[in-house]
């Protein structure tokens, strides 16, 4: 089976051999690890995913043009080397994906990156966390490159679910909660790539993340990967809520007051500190926005939550560091064919944090010109507030060279306010977004591309 053209393989032997005796080995001659020995046999991986061949180079410890036995001598032949992580190449393979091209999706808000480096580092002394990430980089591999088949993704997914389920059941089996967390956070990750209509997104991991972090509330303010797994919960569970505009799965009033106390008590906010609370901002927003029960918001209800809630977002924007500034901002060119502004900030996570608050905006502008009887003038003077702050979240994502979590937030938005978009220009743009992330990202966009279509026909009516 031949691989996308995005994946191609480079021949690096003659470089390797010029560093190195390099020594071809097979699986019968090479001793398996533990690791290998727990793995799925290679025989169920399609072959393509270790490259162009199966054959693995053993790098032995006799370096070139070097014959010295002498232990004291410099240029020993005796130079050590670890036994590698995982002796096993396809999951190798698999986790070097994960760690490159998924990991980073994951620390989209996170400054220190704790996906991408601590993961793939723990994952090889976890089963849990390993099946985790090898089942969602196959899945993700299967959707864009289709170079793994899907049974392969389903089997890492069985595997890592056997080992969750009795550690989840019997007290002595003792795991981290920083693994229990991340692994359910990456299980969510499959299952949001690997349903493809809504009836198939069965929401188990979404539901488990729910209760596991609900029972461990300082999670979300203890640090390192516990931490980072926290906010990536929080994320999903956004994305989750604007897809079917719902409210929150999470047990929010717990972690709202711990988090205001622990913001308070700090002497001054971190950048990351900053991008989390603008996360929780829109988590607050939609709380407040689809909770069908009274709009709860702080223990208020009705216009007293909505204007605390204003003012945590006017709070957000007078206090943020001068690192949130945009490093360049053009403005739209509707004529050229460009209806959303060129917006470049200078990390990732700056740009998370923008997005998530201007959805806050939008979504609580909304809410103003849905539920209140507005006059013509208010009405469009809403109007334009909410395309103002849709523009600016959709002109991140498209300024972007290529990060694919600022686009799937543009989609989610999208999801959530496609009936606010009535400019031609724009919906094509938007829509051609939905297609490319499903092509080039692999996120599944097809069961809401009729919905949305559909609303842009009933507002051109």
């Amino acid at each position: 089976m031949e691989s996308s053209s995005e994946y191609s393989f480079k021949d690096e032997t003659d470089q390797t051999a010029a560093e190195y005796h390099v020594v071809s080995v097979t699986g019968q001659s090479a001793s398996r690890s533990p690791s290998e020995a727990r793995s799925t046999p290679s025989s169920i991986m399609d072959p393509s995913v270790a490259g162009p061949s199966n054959t693995v180079p053993l790098y032995v410890t006799e370096t070139r043009g070097s014959r010295s036995t002498s232990a004291n001598s410099p240029q020993s032949s005796s130079t050590p080397l670890s036994t590698p992580r995982l002796a096993n190449v396809n999951e190798a393979y698999l986790l070097r994906h994960f760690q490159r091209h998924l990991a980073p999706w994951l620390d989209a808000g996170d400054p220190e990156r704790h996906f991408s480096a601590d993961v793939a580092g723990r994952a090889s002394q976890s089963p849990l966390l390993l099946y985790a990430c090898l089942a969602v980089s196959a899945c993700h591999l299967s959707r864009t490159a289709n170079t793994i088949s899907p049974d392969v993704a389903d089997s890492y997914h069985e595997r890592c679910v056997s080992i969750m389920l009795p550690v989840l059941d019997k007290p002595e089996f003792e795991i981290g909660i920083d693994i229990l967390l991340s692994s359910t956070v990456i299980l969510r990750f499959f299952e949001q790539i690997s349903s493809h209509t809504p009836s198939n997104d069965p929401q188990r991991h979404l539901l488990a993340g729910s209760v596991y972090i609900s029972s461990h509330v300082d999670s979300a303010i203890s640090g390192g990967l516990a931490s980072a797994s926290f906010w990536v919960f929080v994320i999903q569970d956004i994305q989750f809520a604007l897809t079917y505009q719902k409210c929150l799965r999470l047990a929010f009033a717990p972690f709202d007051d711990r988090l205001r106390r622990w913001w308070v008590a700090k002497p001054a906010l971190s950048d990351g500190d900053r991008v989390n609370q603008a996360i929780w901002i829109l988590a607050e927003t939609i709380d407040f926005c689809y909770n069908s029960s009274g709009r709860n918001y702080g223990g208020h209800l009705g216009s007293a939550g909505e204007n605390a809630l204003k003012q945590r977002i006017r709070d957000w924007e007078a206090g943020r560091s001068e690192t949130f500034t945009p490093l360049h901002v053009s403005p739209p060119d509707p004529r050229g064919g460009k209806p959303f502004p060129v917006v470049w900030y200078t990390t990732l996570w700056h740009s998370t944090a923008v997005q998530h608050l201007c959805l806050a905006k939008a979504l609580m502008l909304i809410r103003e010109a849905e539920v209140y009887d507005n006059s013509m003038e208010q009405r469009a003077r809403l109007k334009e507030q909410i395309s103002e702050n849709l523009n600016y979240l959709f002109g991140i994502a498209f300024s972007a060279d290529d990060e694919p979590s600022l686009r799937i937030m543009a989609c989610h938005a999208l999801c959530a306010c496609s009936a606010w978009i009535d400019d031609p220009l724009a919906q094509n743009l938007l829509f051609d977004l939905l297609r490319r992330t499903e092509r080039d990202n692999g996120w599944p966009w097809a069961y809401v591309e009729q919905r949305i279509l559909h609303t842009w026909q009933g507002n051109s009516r």
